[in-house]
């Protein structure tokens, strides 16, 4: 069996503990600042769970996106917010899904010259289309979203999955059709959004139209369903959202000048002591 060793230290211990005492005498310090919101923000958070917490993460996105749109589309940012608002039963997305998708054909638009409720159409009726590709091919909005931007970035490879052929000699002739281009020289690239945009109804007309075809069916009902309930937990979100902020900035003001004192005053004192 072990036998124990006991190990003495001997030496002036006095520094030592001038330090410790100075440490715990901060520790208490910052374990008072600490109770002043320790109970109520345990409680707040114990009762918001964390099924809310994830529900106040998208409130916040959703709020950050209607920012974002207001700022694209101007006054006719409200266009965009009905048109969300719809979006689960006529296109299957959620209220966040359509504002991003609008959001991002929209800087697209302006980038073409767009604006007011002409861009609005612009950027709503290609969010419309990628649900309508998305059923009539079996993916995904966020899918066909994704591969509409490609194509109005100029990649055109992701978008002939959904059968749309897309090629410098095609781009210029819808261009030409449109009276936007005089048939030498190369596209700029606001002649290549508007020509694409052209190119891509065109080519897609068969699908059009299909998400409300078939939206009594298994899989756009799913989608339906599944974002009603993803709407219906960012609006839960949005009413614990006012509350989450106030827990968050009173802890802010609290935590804040507690910590500062502890790397301002406490840190450097314990490294001095310890060198």
């Amino acid at each position: 069996m072990a036998k124990p060793i006991t190990v003495s230290i001997t030496g002036n211990a006095g520094p030592l503990k001038k330090a410790v005492g100075e440490a715990e005498g901060a520790l208490d310090r910052l374990s008072g600042s600490f109770k002043k919101v320790g109970i109520a923000t345990a409680a707040g958070f114990a009762a918001v769970g964390a099924g809310a917490a994830i529900a106040i993460s998208k409130a916040s996105d959703l709020a950050e996106t209607v920012s974002k749109v207001s700022v694209i589309f101007g006054d006719a940012n409200k266009s965009i917010e009905k048109f969300a608002d719809d979006a689960a039963t006529k296109l299957g997305q959620t209220r966040q899904q359509a504002l991003d998708a609008s959001a991002s054909f929209g800087i697209f638009g302006k980038s073409a010259g767009l604006t007011g409720e002409e861009l609005a159409t612009f950027s709503t009726d290609f969010t419309g289309l990628a649900s309508d590709l998305a059923s009539f091919n079996n993916t995904s909005p966020e899918q066909a979203i994704n591969a509409i931007g490609a194509a109005l970035r100029g990649e055109s490879e992701p978008l002939r999955s959904y059968g749309v052929l897309l090629n410098d000699a095609t781009l210029k002739q819808a261009a030409l059709e449109l009276g936007i281009y005089e048939g030498s020289g190369a596209l700029t690239a606001q002649q290549k959004i508007l020509a694409a945009q052209k190119v891509i109804y065109e080519q897609t007309s068969d699908a059009q139209g299909d998400f409300e075809r078939t939206s009594d069916g298994l899989a756009n009902s799913q989608r339906i369903l599944s974002a009603q309930l993803q709407n219906v937990v960012t609006d839960i979100g949005s009413a614990l959202l006012p509350i989450a902020l106030s827990l968050t900035k009173v802890f802010a003001e609290v935590l804040t000048p507690s910590v500062a004192f502890l790397n301002d005053q406490i840190l450097p004192t314990l490294s001095e002591r310890f060198k």
